[in-house]
């Protein structure tokens, strides 16, 4: 084998080794992202009664009329046009791509808790790990001036967190933070079983 054909071979296995490696890393991240996916029930809410799952469709009745799951599926009438910013945004913000508030039927309150690094591997996983599913959105069934969408926005200033992970206190058993953590972000326990003031903000 001459110089030239070692080098091409050489730089040829390099690169299969890198990208095999890089391939192995993005399907930790994937993995990664369904655990998590799991920890915060995301399939709950998202999926219809004998429908796909994270298609949207669910029907969540509130206080000011029915709100239906959306999509989060990575087709172009769910999620699929979603850049990691604007997925983060959604969920850890309680912004829609469009720039409207999300309704707090999306527990975006306690998503605000969820590490970038979580994030991250969330994304991966809504975009590698589900199967994309054709199903537009369905409109809330809110009667106006209910289903106005630019008062959420005060909500959200007045009584969302500011999108931060809390630091485990000093001389904590890393167990019972860890625990802390998915129980007070993704778990999201709180939005289910602590009251709510008569603005709907946990108290």
């Amino acid at each position: 084998m001459t110089m030239k054909a070692l080098v091409i071979a050489t730089l040829a296995l390099l690169g299969s080794a890198a990208a095999n490696a890089a391939e192995a890393d993005q399907q930790a991240l994937v993995q990664q992202g369904e655990y998590l996916a799991r920890a915060g029930d995301c399939v709950a809410c998202h999926t219809a009664k004998d429908g796909k799952p994270f298609a949207g469709g669910l029907p969540m009745e509130t206080p000011i009329g029915v709100i239906y799951s959306t999509n989060i599926t990575p087709d172009k009438t769910g999620i699929g046009d979603y850049s990691f910013e604007d997925f983060d945004k959604a969920v850890r913000h309680g912004v829609a791509k469009g720039g409207s508030t999300l309704y707090p039927a999306m527990p975006f309150p306690s998503y605000a808790r969820v590490s970038d690094a979580d994030m991250q591997a969330l994304y991966a996983y809504f975009m590698k790990g589900v199967a994309p599913v054709a199903r537009d959105n369905q409109d809330s069934d809110i009667p106006w001036p209910l289903s106005m969408r630019w008062p959420l926005s005060i909500w959200r200033w007045m009584f969302a967190p500011s999108v931060e992970t809390p630091a485990p206190a000093a001389g904590s058993d890393p167990v019972i933070s860890r625990g802390a953590y998915l129980v007070e972000g993704l778990g999201h326990c709180g939005a289910c079983h602590t009251p709510r003031a008569l603005t709907m903000q946990e108290k």
